[in-house]
């Protein structure tokens, strides 16, 4: 099998296991009065596609502060108390 193929079934399977985690979340939301629909998780859904997939280099989630993201992330785990 090719790795195109490998990563093709791959994909499908992520998609698949996603659909099936949102409508777990859809049918047992806590507080009935949230409505939430499929929609909430269109972005949640195409950036964990497109990891999945491999389009996305995850050192790059975040914004460029040219791009209006932060200028300093502290990524420093805060000390156990």
């Amino acid at each position: 099998m090719s790795e195109t193929t490998q990563n093709a079934i791959f994909a499908r399977e992520v998609q698949r296991k996603l659909d099936d985690v949102i409508d777990w979340i859809l049918e047992n939301v806590p507080n009935k009065k949230t409505t939430l629909t499929r929609s909430d998780f269109l972005e949640a859904r195409q950036s964990i596609c497109s990891i999945a997939s491999g389009i996305t280099n995850l050192n790059h989630i975040e914004p460029e502060p040219a791009e209006g993201g932060a200028q300093y992330i502290n990524d420093n785990p805060a000390p156990w108390p």
